[in-house]
């Protein structure tokens, strides 16, 4: 951010607010309205994460090639991640032994279906720069889902 303490209270004040949110959402039984806010929550994300890629290389990704070696690479070598991005024809595949959403992380939500839906939008996002035609992610398993790890597979229309 800008270096600044966030406050105990402020973190708080946070955490409730996207409990509130996400669990409004879920109550509406709506599942649209919750796909569609959470997907496009994760591809706001996609964008952020492809502007650090940029900036940490100094060079913008052109092909999905290119992106999955740049955030591969990205994972080995700042995030120390042991799993990676594997591209299988018009498939990638992606196994992770811990949530990685960043409200997750941080301590500002638990994990719960939402994020999963928003995980899905940000390997969407991440990848639709990349492809001529529809991105669609399927969620395998995860662990805002009961399972002990999370694997997603990003089919590409190239």
């Amino acid at each position: 951010m800008n270096g600044k303490e966030i406050p105990i209270a402020a973190l708080e004040r946070n955490r409730a607010w996207i409990k509130t949110v996400t669990d409004s959402l879920g109550k509406r039984n709506d599942l649209e309205l919750l796909k569609c806010t959470m997907r496009d929550t994760g591809r706001k994300s996609a964008s952020q994460l492809l502007e650090k890629t940029i900036e940490h290389f100094k060079k913008k990704q052109k092909t999905v090639d290119e992106l999955i070696e740049a955030v591969n690479k990205r994972r080995r070598d700042i995030l120390k991640a042991k799993t990676f991005f594997v591209h299988e024809g018009s498939k990638i595949h992606f196994k992770l032994e811990k949530c990685s959403c960043d409200l997750v992380e941080s301590g500002l939500a638990e994990p719960s279906p939402n994020f999963c839906l928003c995980s899905a939008g940000m390997l969407e996002g991440l990848f639709m720069p990349f492809c001529d035609g529809y991105v669609k992610t399927e969620i395998i398993k995860a662990i805002g889902l009961g399972d002990n790890y999370c694997e997603f597979i990003v089919y590409l229309n190239e």
